[in-house]
């Protein structure tokens, strides 16, 4: 086993709950004319899973609920309309701490803080370019690129948390970024722009939305100092209670990944956005069993993993979205990860994916009498 491989097994496969995340989902696939438990059984998920506030199920489950949600009801937009309609106080810790915080810029940093009491392997960042703020998430997980209803939710959610925080319904992001972008009709594409606004931009690395930066200091519309302070309370003692070794390694791995797409791949840069010095920091990935190298060759292959399932994205921009000033450079480390290079690794990616939907889309055989 390589090293870097030793730095991914020491962490689980990252879990979600799905409580905070589905919470009505029964009620709603009920209006829309299917049933809950069909698609739960169908993603190897119990009744349970979708009301208790602690427990936690593999990430993956999530991901396959939603795309099996979507074949249920037969609309490829069901994590956008799914989204468009969940109310951000159902989203547990994160969604009530980021309600009741002072202004929206403050919303957002909660979500980046707590984000972990609900779901693993997660980035979650806002960037501030040229008066432009740049609102964005992605997971630090193999292969989850493909799956693309989970990405309509969160950018629906994402508004929708706008429009509440800002008292203002009709609000609409500047900017859209989205990796990938299936055909849609034209009532589709109305419905898309009637959530997301009209200025929707495809074959961006992560999805995420673009605003005015002066918003962020504007005050939250159902902010209330008091549920913060108790909701920040509740989430410290979740942080706290999260395995510390696990705990620790999400957060060195998120914060790998935040620097590595800024270009700054040098393990200063990561001390710096810890907070620490790099002798701590060289410390701390000890007391953790893994060093800076090897958790840096892991993020970097997971999240190349990820972008190739993008076929709009061209390696140089993968490469340089990992860090890399060369396409080269990426290409040997690919090649040392996988056996192969990321252009052959996609191709034959991209066959397997296609065999897989024309098998899924076959009618079922007729049993012989």
């Amino acid at each position: 086993m390589t090293t870097e491989r030793h730095a991914a097994a020491r962490l689980a496969p990252p879990t979600i709950n799905l409580a905070s995340v589905v919470y009505g989902l029964d009620a709603y696939m009920r209006s829309r004319g299917a049933e809950a438990g069909d698609a739960l059984r169908r993603a190897g998920l119990e009744p349970g899973d979708l009301t208790d506030p602690d427990r936690r199920v593999p990430l993956i489950r999530y991901l396959e609920l939603l795309e099996i949600c979507a074949d249920l009801v037969a609309d490829p937009q069901f994590g956008l309309k799914f989204g468009a309609q969940y109310e951000p106080r159902h989203v547990g810790v994160v969604g009530n701490v980021a309600l009741a915080s002072r202004t929206v810029g403050e919303a957002f940093e909660t979500i980046g803080r707590y984000l972990p009491t609900m779901v693993d392997a997660t980035v979650h960042g806002v960037d501030v370019s040229d008066g432009i703020a740049f609102v964005y998430s992605y997971y630090i997980d193999p292969l989850m690129m493909s799956y693309r209803q989970k990405g309509d939710w969160a950018i629906a959610f994402a508004c929708n948390l706008m429009r509440v925080g800002l008292g203002d319904p009709r609000w609409t992001p500047q900017e859209v970024l989205l990796p990938q972008l299936a055909d849609e009709t034209t009532a589709e594409r109305r419905t898309r722009v009637e959530i997301m606004g009209d200025n929707i931009r495809v074959g961006h690395p992560w999805a995420g939305i673009r605003f005015d930066a002066g918003l962020l200091k504007r005050p939250m519309a159902t902010a209330d100092a008091m549920i913060e302070a108790l909701m920040r309370h509740y989430g410290d003692l979740r942080l706290a209670a999260l395995p510390e070794q696990r705990g620790e390694l999400e957060q060195l791995r998120r914060e790998i990944a935040r620097v590595l797409v800024k270009g700054e791949g040098g393990i200063e840069h990561l001390a710096k956005a810890t907070g620490t010095s790099v002798r701590t920091l060289q410390r701390r990935l000890k007391d953790a069993g893994v060093n800076y190298s090897d958790l840096q060759n892991d993020v970097r292959k997971t999240l190349a993993l990820n972008l190739l399932e993008n076929e709009t994205l061209a390696l140089a921009e993968i490469a340089f979205s990992l860090g890399y000033s060369e396409v080269s450079a990426f290409n040997h480390a690919f090649r040392r990860w996988v056996g192969q290079s990321p252009g052959d690794y996609r191709r034959l990616r991209a066959v397997h994916l296609k065999s897989a939907a024309a098998k899924k889309s076959e009618p079922p055989a007729r049993e012989s009498i």
